[in-house]
């Protein structure tokens, strides 16, 4: 009788585990959808083309004449820094959007740099995108430009 007493409960608390299980299943499930949510909004309000108006690496400030021939453009996933009609470089983004400081991942599809990901952050404030990203693998804690971090300030173009 005892026997069949604790069977019964081992039972339970198999079944138990295994729906506790399927639930915890469900909400990393949920988790990685409400992430891939959140990745796909941050990308669609990247998205658009943007003259660049302030770039600067350890705390140089680049010439207003460069400043003048690049043009970057966002679309989906894709991150396009064009020079000129013939000199454009390709990099694929991931961006993890957040409420205190957003992520970005740059990683180059071309040149001496292809495959290497260059961590950083970005905000979008007043119209203008700002984004800081690290040479030396280690993410940006804020926006500044020294310690080989690059810091650049971006303005929608007007459709």
């Amino acid at each position: 009788m005892i026997r069949m007493a604790v069977r019964g409960f081992l039972l339970l608390v198999v079944a138990a585990l295994t729906v506790s299980g399927g639930a915890d299943e469900k909400a990393n499930q949920t988790d990685k959808i409400d992430k891939a949510d959140k990745t796909a909004k941050g990308l669609k309000e990247l998205e658009g083309t943007y003259k660049l108006i302030h770039a600067e690496r350890d705390g140089k400030v680049a010439e207003k004449a460069l400043l003048e021939t690049v043009t970057i453009v966002i679309h989906g996933d894709e991150f396009t820094l064009s020079f000129s009609p013939d000199d454009k470089k390709v990099a694929k983004i991931k961006v993890t959007p957040d409420d205190k400081l957003s992520t970005i991942d740059v990683t180059p599809q071309d040149g001496p740099e292809k495959g290497k990901t260059f961590p950083g952050i970005y905000k979008i404030e007043g119209g203008i995108l700002t984004l800081a990203f690290s040479e030396k693998g280690e993410r940006p804690k804020e926006f500044k430009s020294d310690n080989e971090v690059t810091v650049l300030q971006l303005k929608k173009a007007e459709k």
